[in-house]
């Protein structure tokens, strides 16, 4: 009994598996982002100079970035058949009229690249995706509602979500030198549940340009123990309705840079104003290193309610010597351009069941209560009616212990009485004897 009473005192938990079969499943929300924040040709001098901070960790020169006299702005780029185009001269403007989040979204990746989109048969468009910012500029994710996700209902690649897009590789600004910035060329892939926001530097599958990457999925419910059993605890977030361990992170990562630098970046949730490129090279990017080495802790304990999805990714070769010379005549793009450029994904259920993986109790109340009346069963023979009638049996003493108090009582109080009447005729017949002695005296 002893062991019993430690075993449940120590709050043990036990993991069940369950494996649910259903004919459809809630497909999850999927992010894809470029691996390159700003397009090259589309960037003017005079924002490349606004940016200097960011595309080269100091702030370059006019000329330098131009090669031409500082009055004139030029925008040097490349052409998909992989000519150069021809230098464009315009009025030079100030950093006044630029803001970071403006040349993101109007400069960087965009959905218009997307040469093929289909899901389950259909054709989807780019207004089938909702836009945000990431560490990698403009990111889309498809299928982002929460409240009403759509659902797969057929197994197996090609009855999910595909897409061809063209990541311009000739295009890229990215300094791998600098923070968040990469060598790699492609595309980063994020499946997610709708509540959870993307966090695409940690997090995701990277797609090369060249390769078909078929992405299956499963869906992975969690359900874990509130303490003493488990450590999970929803807390309010600020800026996000559903508490997930990403958003926490990130909002606790916003709060930590506002306080330091009074802005945040464009990446960041929050209220504060932008920060412009100087502030995010000088000021962000050190407090974000504080955050990752753990030198600024972030209290974020683990949901109670957690819905993941795990991927299993393979890749072809992608495209084939045939479909090269389709693509290419359909898009009217040079010959190779598909290969070095263009990335290819499917993501998809490759089953319809999904996992919940519970947290429960090693010993209930009910258990407990349960080994413990066995225990007493079989060694002493106890039982409730047992303990019934003991609780009887002591209710019973103690009533005929209150009854005999109360009697005892009785009778003490009868015995004084009588004592007292007697006390008081006995001073009444002595003091007729006084009196009779006195008038015998007097006569």
């Amino acid at each position: 009994m002893v062991q019993m009473l430690d075993s449940y005192f120590k709050h043990g938990t036990v993991t069940d598996v369950t494996l649910k079969f259903v004919p459809q499943v809630r497909f999850p929300a999927v992010t894809i982002c470029n691996l390159n924040n700003f397009e090259d040709n589309l960037l003017t001098v005079e924002e490349k100079h606004y940016l200097s901070y960011i595309l080269y960790g100091v702030q370059e020169d006019l000329d330098v970035i131009a090669g031409v006299p500082v009055n004139n702005k030029v925008t040097n780029g490349t052409t998909p058949n992989g000519t150069t185009a021809t230098p464009q001269t315009e009025p030079p403007h100030t950093h006044g009229s630029f803001t970071v989040d403006s040349i993101t979204r109007e400069k960087g990746f965009s959905l218009k690249d997307m040469h093929m989109c289909t899901w389950m048969g259909k054709t989807c468009t780019e207004l089938d995706f909702t836009h945000s910012f990431g560490t990698y500029g403009n990111c889309y994710t498809f299928n982002a509602d929460p409240v009403d996700p759509i659902n797969q209902t057929i197994a197996g690649s090609g009855n999910g979500l595909s897409v061809m897009i063209d990541i311009k590789s000739h295009l890229y600004t990215e300094n791998p030198l600098l923070p968040g910035g990469t060598a790699d060329v492609g595309m980063k892939l994020l499946v997610h549940d709708q509540s959870e926001p993307p966090k695409m530097d940690t997090q995701g599958i990277a797609v090369a340009p060249g390769s078909h990457a078929y992405i299956a999925i499963r869906q992975i419910q969690y359900e874990n123990h509130v303490p003493p059993w488990g450590e999970c605890e929803d807390l309010q977030l600020e800026y996000y309705d559903t508490y997930t361990l990403t958003g926490c992170q990130l909002e606790c990562r916003s709060k930590y840079v506002v306080h330091n630098c009074t802005c945040r970046p464009i990446y960041l949730p929050g209220d504060a104003p932008y920060c412009e490129p100087v502030y995010v090279a000088k000021c962000v990017w050190p407090v974000e290193a504080a955050v990752t080495s753990g030198a600024l802790p972030c209290d974020c304990p683990v949901p109670c309610n957690l819905m993941t999805y795990r991927t299993s990714s393979s890749y072809a070769k992608w495209p084939n010597s045939k479909a090269d010379l389709v693509y290419t005549a359909a898009f009217g793009l040079s010959p190779g351009y598909m290969a070095e450029n263009s990335v290819v994904f499917d993501v998809y259920y490759d089953e319809l069941n999904y996992e919940v993986i519970s947290q429960l109790k090693a010993m209930s109340d009910g258990e407990l209560a349960s080994d413990l009346g066995g225990q007493m069963g079989l060694f002493i023979g106890a039982s409730i009616l047992t303990l019934l009638e003991i609780f009887e049996y002591l209710g019973l003493r103690l009533w005929a212990f209150i009854q005999k108090r109360k009697k005892r009582t009785q009778k003490v109080h009868v015995s004084t009485s009588n004592t007292l009447k007697v006390n008081q005729a006995a001073k009444e017949n002595e003091n007729k004897n006084k009196e009779k002695s006195f008038i015998s005296l007097r006569d």
